[in-house]
């Protein structure tokens, strides 16, 4: 009995913990609460590292590395939404109220080796939630041997993309 119980406890851990991140996507925003959304992709070039956090605040004066009111998006042991060339894909959406925002710095661990290693990559990239809108943020792109990031309008590929994986958010 105890067996089966393992079983279907790590079956259920590995269907949910390994599910596809577009599922875990935000596909709505209330008005009533000022709330808007913005849309787009994450690239990660060279993907060999175990996980991905991508930490957005709002776009405020903060003390050092304390940022005020810290978010995250975060990718753990995934292949992503798309693959193209060498290259992972994933699409996200992120819904705040209205204001300013900004992506503040990318956190990349890695436990598959020996030994577990984590770095970071500043990022100063800002963007603006608009009330009862969805706004293209645009592709974010990765460069995790270069520690560096692009920013680039793929507006008409992202529009199929989220049309095959979240239809329901139009922009």
């Amino acid at each position: 009995m105890k067996s089966k119980i393992l079983l279907f406890s790590t079956a259920l851990v590995l269907f949910f913990g390994c599910s596809s991140p577009s599922k875990n996507l935000k596909t709505s925003y209330s008005e009533i609460n000022n709330e808007g959304m913005i849309v787009g992709t994450i690239c990660i070039e060279n993907k060999t590292y175990s996980g991905y956090t991508f930490v957005y605040t709002d776009d405020l004066p903060a003390v050092a590395d304390y940022a005020n009111q810290s978010n995250e998006i975060t990718y753990k042991n995934s292949s992503g939404d798309f693959r193209a060339k060498g290259k992972t894909y994933f699409l996200f959406s992120i819904v705040k109220p209205e204001g300013k925002y900004k992506f503040a710095k990318i956190k990349i661990y890695d436990n598959t080796r020996e030994r577990q290693s984590e770095f970071v990559i500043p990022l100063n990239h800002k963007f603006v939630v608009e009330k009862g809108k969805t706004t293209y943020y645009g592709q974010l792109t990765i460069n995790t041997k270069e520690k560096k990031y692009t920013v680039e309008n793929n507006l008409d590929r992202d529009k199929e993309w989220f049309k095959k994986k979240a239809p329901q958010i139009q922009f």
